[in-house]
Order: structure tokens, then C-alpha cells, then sequence
């Protein structure tokens, strides 16, 4: 595998950043693998281009750079064609040590660099650096660092620079460690802003941490064994106002430095500005300092974003070890990022100008979940055993290993697991001697439907479900000579369903059509089946009240599938009502859960590898289980931990050791911070039930702790999480920078991974069947537009209907489309049809997107009276008498948001402009004028002060 830059000096040079890979100059061997070489990326046309020796000099002109140094690049954040920003990493926290070699690293800082121009870049490279100090005088210098820095020394740039530019850079260098501490980190984060007060402790260091060690992902746990205290309140800093002086000082520069030093730009530099400055009243340039903001926290101050610079932590380790030799020897040539799975890496969008520009050691694939490590000491058995035997798995007595008491704990310690000594399979060990062992857990959060709560939840057209996450859990001898895997996975319930962010416990709703939802799951499980092979599925929501609502559905759908595919196919199921199993905070009565699925476990089973440099599978895992409650994480994270624990004492018997009564405390501590890290990235806290997980017993100062994440929960559910599920939608490329514009107006985000489209060209054809009687009249269109409630207006609340156009007729219907039934609708006749009016159509003033008059237009058909009118009360009487008494009527028509997905449909001015021209062909008599509906200025004028009023509060809470 090429080597990926571990250590990268970014420098401001005039005309772009110069990423400039750092080897030892003193070391005594030469690197095992060639260092990429430095590239350029142009502040101008944001290219990437290799960057040769020599350029150095030509491009350093008399200025100072300024400089940092980063342990890897995220990728490129492209918010605008004039507004980008380049991400780097400058701190994170060893967390794991994969077979001894390969380290596992968490993000804990990053840095934004804008292109917009040298001295904007430098600034921020300078506010970086001063952000930094105080980590490494408190003597917390991040793992990369002092891992690369112990090795050798003196370092420099792969690219040879001369004496000359190197005293200035070195110049540069030392001004910024003097320059002002106001770095971007502390403008921020640290300024918190009122409306954020209420969620201080979201995401803060001590709330994610206990110490240190928890910073790196890991296990808390003393010397003595007992647990550190934990704050269960997390800050949410996302709900915080982005501080004015963010936007200042990264996006706009400071003005005031701007004049003294305009006449000091070159050409490129002030060009460069003059584009940025055309463009910096737009919405999503006004929005740049809350996403740069966001995208700190996100990246960064969540501690949930995990990367390695040799081992794919992507892939599970049975995908790894199955590798054929031919695959072993083309993996050696290909770079990272092209072997990890794409459905794990998360900045593969960040990163397409770097992989566009064969830029292959600057990729450095990034992956959201959680990664921690413990060792733990275990009692040998005097009973002898094979090390080359794997003897069945008995399900006996495992069953109850879920819920065991808590008792004595083993010796565990949760600092990142240092290279132990070599030692071979074949080695004896002596009767009741001690067993080192090491219990990793990874969990792989999925780039698919990728969100927040209640903004993302079932399923996706693809077959992709919500907090969809793989958790591996890896049991190890210190010498990784002998390893087992188990995999589990969780996911929202695969069905198209919405609850409402609210309400604190809102009831499911229902969505689209039985055939949608059959072949939705249908290609979740088929999906699920090529990946992991047999499937079992264990749902915990209620079979009563709202929850069995869309449990009931979830279950028919399963059996229906199952009738359809074959044996090999079908998937197992389990309905574990977990709160009334487990009524009264008796959580170990989850043990009647594996008591039942106890011969599904012993089938699905787990991998056994033996051997260090090339290990052997001795045993497959055969299958994977799926675990559900309504939001995949409280009720989850119990069940998963209690298969996890079964798991983990089916394999200590297979290397002959045992643990002390109840000695499984390390175990309980890593699977809680696992449940809290995968809760706090889908509902903002930590996990519910964590007491149970890390004590195995419940108690009443758990429950009140859990009351009060239920509330932080629900505030956090209704004001910021909008904003960042936008932030996310943009990061992965699933949305363009549009979705922001979108959001100013609305205050909150659609889903792009539904598929709309399809929905309302299937709410057409309903319609078509439903209305249009005479199978002779042909349909030459057929639209879903916005239209007021009330027939005859143009203002008021809207409602999406459907207009369809035949030779004959128009008609306007009204749809329900979570029953995809027609409510009502109205026939016109083409002869009655006296004008069609169409133009601008102004129904809000509040955000600039809604006076755009080509995403706001509509249309107006005036008619003399309608022919029919029919509404579907359920019963024999639908039709309504004819109104004949009006001498005139109007339907009007407004063009539905064209959307911000990255296959976006034609402008909204288009769609109406094709619509009339269909109604004009048919409509010969009717006149038509292009003209307002309503402009800009008649809806200034009707929107009140108390409106006005209403939305600055809302944006002030909300953006």
C-alpha cells in the first residue's frame, strides 16, 4: 500500500497552500515507502498540481509564510465557487493499536484554511498554531506527534527549500507563536451565545470524558478498578450562534488590516478577493461562519471520527484476513482510500480533489463511530488444550451471561495497548499462570441516511435505514496470534415511517404505499444477505400502543418476504417486547431474549483466526444479528452488549481462560462509552440505560438521569439539530450548498435521500385513474404544484395538489399522500377556460430565496364555472352540485421547490413555463399573459410587523 503523508507542513505561499509531506533528515534507514510528494493548491482555481523544487523560491516573493504543521487533510470544503476552505487535522488521540503495528487515532482538533487569498490563509494558519500552545504546554501533545517525532528528531519538507525562504519561513514561524490567541477554535467554540446556555455541558471535554484516556475513546477505569464519575449531559455546541467575529475574521478578512494593506497584494491576490467580496451578501456566504462552525464540531469536538494511516478500519477484520495471496499482492499497490468501503468513508466527498488529482497520499479515509481498546488479565485453565482445536460452542449456560451480577472486576487498564512481546501459538502455558489479552471494539457508522433523530429515520428508496452501524467487537492474545471477531449491526426499522422532532414521545407515522415499503426492505435485506450472509432480526419496540404501529407493519412485511425468497434467503425474527420484559427496571430479564435466540447465536457463531503474520481462518462467522427499537440506541446498545458478553465467553473458553465471578467490568465500561458515543451522534446525549450497561443493574438516580436526557433530547430535536443535519447532507455530498439557502427560508432541511420524484409522479397517475372517467381522453400532462387551501385564492396556506391537463379538461386534485388516495377534485372544462396568467409568485418576503423570481413563479387559470366537482367523503354521496352561480373562478399554481440534491430537476420558472404551454394547446380561446401573480412588492406590503417579528426570533434561534 503507497504511504499516506503522516506529517504535513501546510504553508500560505502567494498564489496557493504548498502541502509539503515531512521526513527525518537523521534517519538511519531509508522510509519503507516512498513519501508523496508536495503538492500546490492554487488559491485561484482551487487545482491541485505536484509541486516541483524550485517553486519554492519562485513563488516566496519577500513576504513572510505562515505555516502549520498537520497530521493529515480531510479534504477540500467547497461552499461556494469563490468560497473554500481546506480542513486539515492538527491534533487527535491514539485510541486502539491494531496486531501491535498499526495505530487508530481520533480527531481532537482540525484546522480551516480559506482560499481566498495568502493573507486570509495565513491569519487563520496563525490562529491555528496560537489555538495549539496550550494543548502541548499542558502536555497534551497528540499521539501522531510524538509517535513520529520520537522516531527521529529533525524533520523537514520532503521538497528541498533553500536557506534563503527557510529563514523566513522560519520567521513566519516564530511571529505567529507571538501574534494574538484569538484563534478560530476560540471564536467558535468558545464564545457561546444565549441560546445555547441551557445545553452547556453537550460535547463539552468533561461531559465526553472522564480524563484523558476517555478523550482517546477508551474505557474509564482507576487503578483500583472502580468507575470514574461521568456527566451524562453532553454539550451540544451546534446550537450555539456562530460569533461574529468567525465570519470577520476566516470569510471577509479583517477590513480595517485591509486597507493599510491593499496596496501590498499582488494581482492574484486581489482578484481573488474581488470575486469573494461580489459574492458575500449571498444566504450561503452569510451562512459560511455557522457551517465552518459546525464542521468543527462535527469533525472535531465530537471526538467520533477515526482514521489510520496502514490498517483499514473500515473492514472488519474476517474481510481482511480472507484475502487471497493475489489479493494480498494487489492491495500492496493500491493506495488507502480505493480499499476501504465505501460505505464507510466518510470525507470521500471532501477528498475528490485530491483523489481527481492522483493526489493518492494526501487521501486519508476518515470513519464515524467509536474505537476503543482495553487490556485485561484472565485465569489460565490447568485443563490442557489444543491451540489448533476450535471445539463446538455450547449455548449452555451463556444465555445468562447477558445479565450477570456485578461482581469482582479483572485487571483491565484502557491506556492505548503498547506492542507487546512476540509470542507463538505453539508456546504452553503454565497451569493457572495469567493470560494477557486485548478487547478491541470498533463500530462503523454508515455514510447512508446518515443524520440526526428524528430527521432521518426508516428506510431510503436504496434500501438504506437510519443509524444504520456495524459494531465489531475483537478479542485478541497479547501477540494477536490468536484472534476472534464478532459482528452484530443495528438500523432504523426498514419501512418508510416519520415521527415529529415535536413531541417527547411522538407516534410513528406510516408513509407511502404497502409496494413501496415491500421493495424498500426488500433490498435492505437483500443487501444485508450479500454482505453478511443469514440474517436475524431481534425488534424490541412495543407490540402495544403507538410503537406496535409500525412494529405490526414490520412484521407482516418480513413474513411476506420471506414467502418470496428462498430458504437460503429468508431471515429469522424475534418480537422482544423489551419494556414490558423488562417492567420495573428488571434488566436482566433480557436473558429470556438469548434463552430464545440462543440456537440462532450458536449458528451465526464468530471468526477465529490463528497466526500472526499470516493468519489462518479456523472458523467463519456465518451470519449477523440485527437489533431494533424505534431509535436503535437505548434498548440496542443492551441487547447488542448482552451478545457481545455471550460471545466473549464462548471464546475464552476456547483459549482455556476464565475470568473472576462477575469479572467483566472492563467489558461493561467499553460497550457503555460505545452506547453513548453512537447515541450522542444520533440524539445529541448519551445513551439511556447506561447505568444497567456499565453496573448490570438499574436503579433510581439512573432513571432521573434518564428523564433528563429525554428532555435534552427533545430541546435539542427542535432547534439545532436541523442545521446540522443540513451540515452533514453538505459534508457527504449528498446536497449541494443550495440546502442552505433552503433553510434560511424554511428553518429546517428536507431528506434527499427519499425520493420525492417518484412519490408525485406516482400521486399523478392515481389521479389520472381516479378522476378522469372517459378512457378516451388522453393525458397530455399532469404537475404537482403548491396551491392555496382555499379554492378561488392566491394567498393563504398552501397545500401540495395535483393539476392534470387532458384535451378536454383540466383538473385540479386533491391529494393525500401518505394514503395515495384523491380527497377531492374539481373539472373545468377547455372551453371555460377564459385566461391563463402566469409570472412571479411572491408568497413570503422574509429570506432572499423567497423574492427569487425564478424559484418563485406560478401560474393562475381564470374560468367561467367548473363542470364537476366530486369530494371523497368514504360514502355514496361524492359529488357536489356544479357551481353555476359564480361568474368567475381561478385555480391558482405555484412551481414546487426543484430541491437541493445533487440531481437536481429543472428550475421552478421552467415547470410552469411547460405547463402553460400545455394548457395554452388546449385552452385555444384562452388569453394569456405573463405578469406577476404576486410581486415582490404586493407581498412586502402584506407581511405584517408580527410576522416580521416571528421569523427574526426564529432565525435567531434556529441560524
Amino acid at each position: 500500500m503507497p504511504a499516506l503523508a503522516r506529517k504535513i507542513l501546510i504553508i500560505a505561499a502567494l498564489d496557493g497552500l504548498i502541502l509539503s509531506p515531512i521526513t527525518n533528515t537523521r534517519s538511519r534507514s531509508p522510509p519503507s515507502k516512498p513519501v508523496p510528494g508536495t503538492v500546490k493548491l492554487d488559491y485561484k482555481t482551487r487545482a491541485i498540481t505536484p509541486y516541483l523544487q524550485g517553486d519554492v523560491t519562485k513563488h516566496s516573493d519577500t513576504g513572510e509564510h505562515s505555516q502549520i504543521e498537520a497530521q493529515g487533510i480531510v479534504g477540500l470544503l467547497n461552499v461556494s465557487p469563490t468560497n473554500s476552505f481546506l480542513v486539515a487535522i492538527t491534533d487527535s488521540k491514539q485510541v486502539a493499536l491494531i496486531k501491535g503495528q498499526h495505530p487508530v487515532y481520533v480527531i481532537t482538533n482540525i484546522a480551516l484554511i480559506p482560499l481566498s487569498s495568502r493573507k486570509d490563509a495565513g491569519r487563520s494558519i496563525d490562529r491555528a498554531n496560537a489555538g495549539r500552545k496550550p494543548a502541548v504546554t499542558d502536555g497534551n501533545a497528540s499521539d501522531t506527534e510524538t509517535e513520529i517525532d520520537s522516531e527521529e528528531d529533525p524533520i523537514t519538507p520532503v521538497t528541498s527549500i533553500t536557506d534563503d525562504v527557510r529563514s523566513k519561513i522560519d520567521e513566519a514561524g516564530r511571529a505567529a507563536d507571538m501574534s494574538r490567541s484569538t484563534s478560530i477554535g476560540e471564536d467558535v467554540i468558545g464564545k457561546k451565545g444565549a441560546y445555547g446556555r441551557f445545553t452547556e455541558k453537550w460535547f463539552s471535554k468533561r461531559g465526553w470524558t472522564a480524563d484523558r484516556r476517555r478523550a482517546s475513546g477508551m474505557s474509564t477505569i482507576s487503578a483500583d478498578g472502580d468507575k470514574k464519575p461521568d456527566d451524562n449531559l453532553q454539550k451540544k455546541p451546534e446550537n450555539q450562534p456562530a460569533p461574529p467575529t468567525t465570519e470577520g475574521d476566516i470569510v471577509q478578512g479583517e477590513r480595517a488590516e485591509d486597507a493599510v494593506e491593499d496596496s501590498d497584494k499582488g494581482p492574484v491576490e486581489q482578484k481573488s478577493e474581488e470575486v469573494a467580496e461580489s459574492v458575500k451578501e449571498t444566504v450561503t456566504h452569510s451562512l459560511t461562519p455557522k457551517l465552518l462552525h459546525t464542521t468543527k464540531l462535527i469533525l472535531a469536538q465530537s471526538r467520533s471520527f477515526y482514521f489510520s494511516y496502514d490498517w483499514d478500519i473500515t473492514r472488519s477484520w474476517a474481510q481482511q484476513m480472507s484475502q487471497t495471496e493475489e489479493e494480498k499482492a494487489a492491495s500492496a499497490s493500491t493506495p488507502l482510500h480505493k480499499k476501504v468501503d465505501p460505505l464507510f468513508f466518510w470525507n470521500k466527498h471532501l477528498q475528490k480533489a485530491f483523489i481527481d488529482s492522483d493526489s493518492h497520499g494526501f487521501v486519508l479515509p476518515l470513519m464515524q463511530g467509536f474505537v476503543a481498546q482495553t487490556t485485561f488479565s484472565a485465569t489460565t485453565s490447568t485443563e490442557d488444550k489444543d491451540s489448533d482445536t476450535v471445539p463446538a460452542i455450547s449455548a449452555a449456560g451463556d444465555a445468562a451471561a447477558a445479565a450477570s451480577p456485578e461482581g469482582t472486576e479483572a485487571t483491565a487498564t484502557n491506556e492505548p495497548v503498547p506492542e507487546p512481546p512476540v509470542r507463538t501459538s505453539t508456546d504452553s502455558l503454565a497451569p493457572s499462570s495469567k493470560q494477557d489479552l486485548i478487547l478491541t471494539l470498533i463500530s462503523r457508522r454508515s455514510t447512508k441516511r446518515a443524520g440526526l433523530r428524528y430527521l432521518r429515520r426508516g428506510i431510503d428508496d436504496s434500501g438504506h435505514v437510519a443509524n444504520s452501524v456495524e459494531t465489531e467487537q475483537l478479542l485478541a492474545t497479547d501477540s494477536w496470534d490468536r484472534c476472534f471477531s464478532y459482528l452484530q449491526i443495528r438500523g432504523s426499522i426498514p419501512l418508510f415511517f416519520s415521527q415529529s422532532p415535536y413531541s417527547l414521545r411522538p407516534r410513528p407515522v406510516l408513509l407511502l404505499s404497502d409496494e413501496h415499503n415491500a421493495a424498500a426492505l426488500a433490498q435492505h435485506f437483500a443487501n444485508l444477505h450479500e454482505r453478511y450472509g443469514k440474517v436475524h432480526i431481534v425488534n424490541l419496540v412495543e407490540d402495544h400502543g403507538s410503537e406496535a404501529v409500525v412494529g405490526d407493519k414490520y412484521r407482516d412485511f418480513v413474513a411476506s418476504y420471506n414467502d418470496r425468497v428462498g430458504a437460503d434467503n429468508k431471515v429469522g425474527w424475534t418480537w422482544f417486547d423489551f419494556h414490558r420484559e423488562c417492567r420495573g427496571m428488571r434488566f436482566e430479564n433480557v436473558s429470556r431474549l438469548f434463552s430464545t435466540i440462543g440456537p440462532e447465536l450458536d449458528q451465526i457463531s464468530f471468526t477465529f483466526t490463528l497466526g500472526k503474520e499470516n493468519p489462518e481462518i479456523k472458523q467463519h462467522q456465518a451470519g449477523v444479528l440485527r437489533t431494533n427499537c424505534m431509535d436503535c440506541l437505548d434498548r440496542t446498545n443492551v441487547v447488542q452488549s448482552g451478545s457481545a458478553r455471550r460471545a466473549l465467553e464462548s471464546q475464552l473458553k476456547l483459549l482455556n481462560v476464565s475470568l473472576p465471578p462477575g469479572g467483566t467490568t472492563f467489558f461493561n465500561l467499553l460497550w457503555a462509552d460505545n452506547g453513548d458515543a453512537i447515541s450522542k451522534q444520533y440524539a445529541s446525549t448519551a445513551a439511556l440505560k447506561g447505568d444497567f450497561t456499565r453496573t448490570n443493574k438499574r436503579n433510581l438516580q439512573g432513571a432521573l438521569t434518564d428523564f433528563t436526557l429525554t428532555v435534552t433530547r427533545y430541546f435539542t430535536n427542535i432547534i439545532s439539530d436541523f442545521f446540522t443535519q443540513a451540515a452533514i447532507d453538505f459534508l457527504l455530498g449528498n446536497v449541494t450548498s443550495q440546502v442552505f439557502v433552503d433553510f434560511e427560508a424554511e428553518m429546517r432541511t428536507s431528506d434527499p435521500s427519499v425520493s420525492l420524484r417518484r412519490v408525485r409522479e406516482n400521486a399523478i397517475d392515481v389521479s389520472r385513474k381516479i378522476v378522469v372517467a372517459d378512457e378516451n381522453e388522453q393525458l397530455l400532462g399532469g404537475w404537482t404544484f403548491l396551491s392555496p387551501h382555499e379554492p378561488g385564492e392566491v394567498k393563504g396556506q398552501m397545500t401540495e395538489k395535483v393539476l392534470l391537463v387532458t384535451e378536454k379538461a383540466l383538473y385540479m386534485c386533491a391529494f393525500d399522500f401518505s394514503l395515495e388516495k384523491v380527497v377531492a377534485f374539481e373539472r373545468v372544462a377547455v372551453e371555460a377556460v377564459k385566461q391563463i396568467r402566469w409570472g412571479a409568485y411572491i408568497t413570503e418576503t422574509f429570506a432572499q430565496s423567497q423574492l427569487d423570481e425564478q424559484r418563485n413563479c406560478g401560474v393562475v387559470v381564470a374560468y367561467e364555472k367548473r363542470e364537476e366537482g366530486r369530494v371523497n367523503t368514504r360514502s355514496l354521496d361524492t359529488e357536489v352540485v356544479a357551481d353555476g352561480g359564480a361568474k368567475e373562478r381561478r385555480w391558482a399554481f405555484k412551481a414546487m421547490p426543484a430541491g437541493n440534491g445533487v440531481e437536481q430537476g429543472k428550475v421552478e420558472r421552467e415547470v410552469v413555463r411547460e405547463a402553460v404551454e400545455v394548457i395554452k394547446g388546449v385552452c385555444q380561446r384562452a388569453e394569456v399573459k405573463e405578469e406577476d401573480v404576486v410581486g415582490a412588492e404586493e407581498a412586502k406590503r402584506e407581511t405584517g410587523l408580527v410576522q416580521r417579528w416571528g421569523y427574526a426570533v426564529k432565525r435567531l434561534v434556529w441560524a
